[in-house]
């Protein structure tokens, strides 16, 4: 497949829908996004398996928000490799935050999967990088960093991101559980730390919400932040659900939130994603984050979802325990790649 791609252009959405369809029909996968006759841009292409993040679930108009500015440039992110009226893989890359770092993400044909692909399709993601890259679109560095995240299990993947100059950094384990056995609301008050209460999130809560999450965070790998407008778009978003939306309140501050976001995919009716779990550090060690977790399960359950999945990161392994005390079981993982690109 080496040396066979080119960039997206109009006319190849059918084909590229195709290509989405096989391969969730053998990856046994539910994507977060579907191709749209009316919708000229792939904007499916962005969420291959854990679309912009880990994050699944998301909405065209989710992924247009984020995008932003660079929407226009999407085609020219977007590479596929075709024979006759097929398409055989897609590869997209996509420049994430402003420290010139890029995500590499890739679909193939299950019948084109053969030996040694994997080295054609990565070379041609940071090929497409360093171009855009180097017109300026992420500034004048001399390098970017780039990740490549895939399924652990994938040897062959594994392997070929290797010799491509990857490094294994990060593993994210994906965790379920069956709502039917959940903890009840009821439950999760009777272990609520003295001076702190259980609510669900407000109107007027998005200052004192941002404040904890960035406080909950500020020691995580990644460095996640919220800001206003980021939350803005996240309060507006179809997956924000006050009733699901959890908060630990403590003198006037939330001590820790736990967010819960439906599912917007018709194959996974039922199903809610445990998106956020996080505890400001002075309030950590005496329970509360079981305490949230099990206020959230009580509340999916009531609202008619059948299942939740989360991701752990691996290195978090003091939250293992407490995920499987309330039931969790993992069902894969993603590992995260990263290497340095010249540019």
């Amino acid at each position: 497949m080496k040396g066979h791609f080119r960039e997206y252009c109009e006319g190849d959405l059918p084909a590229l829908g195709g290509l989405f369809a096989r391969a969730d029909s053998l990856d046994g996968a539910t994507r977060a996004l579907g191709p749209e006759a009316a919708d000229e841009l792939p904007l499916f292409a962005f969420a291959p398996r854990y679309p912009l993040g880990l994050e699944r679930g998301l909405t065209h108009d989710e992924v247009r928000s984020r995008l932003g500015r660079r929407l226009a440039e999407v085609k020219r992110m977007v590479l596929v490799a075709a024979e006759g009226a097929a398409i055989d893989a897609c590869v997209t890359v996509y420049p994430v935050g402003s420290g010139g770092s890029w995500m590499l993400d890739w679909v193939v044909d299950p019948g084109k999967r053969e030996t040694g692909a994997v080295d054609g399709i990565v070379q041609a993601g940071l090929e497409r990088i360093k171009h855009l890259a180097s017109e300026g679109r992420r500034g004048a560095a001399a390098e970017c960093s780039v990740e490549a995240r895939r399924l652990r299990e994938d040897g062959e993947v594994m392997a070929g991101l290797s010799s491509a100059g990857f490094r294994a950094v990060r593993t994210f384990v994906i965790m379920a559980c069956d709502l039917g056995s959940a903890p009840t609301a009821i439950q999760s008050k009777e272990c609520v730390p003295e001076g702190i209460s259980l609510r669900s999130f407000r109107s007027g809560d998005g200052q004192a919400w941002i404040a904890a999450f960035n406080a909950s965070f500020s020691d995580h790998w990644g460095g996640f932040s919220y800001s206003d407008v980021s939350w803005a778009r996240h309060a507006t978003s179809p997956r924000f659900r006050e009733e699901i939306s959890v908060v630990a309140e403590a003198g006037g501050m939330f001590a820790g939130i736990c967010h819960c976001a439906p599912s917007l995919n018709p194959k996974e009716k039922g199903l809610a994603h445990l998106h956020i779990l996080g505890v400001r550090p002075e309030f950590r060690r005496r329970g509360l984050g079981i305490c949230l977790m099990m206020e959230a399960l009580g509340r999916l359950r009531e609202n008619g979802f059948e299942r939740v999945e989360l991701d752990m990161d691996s290195q978090n392994f003091k939250a293992l325990p407490l995920y499987e005390r309330l039931g969790f079981r993992e069902q894969e993982a993603i590992t995260i790649y990263r290497r340095h690109l010249g540019v």
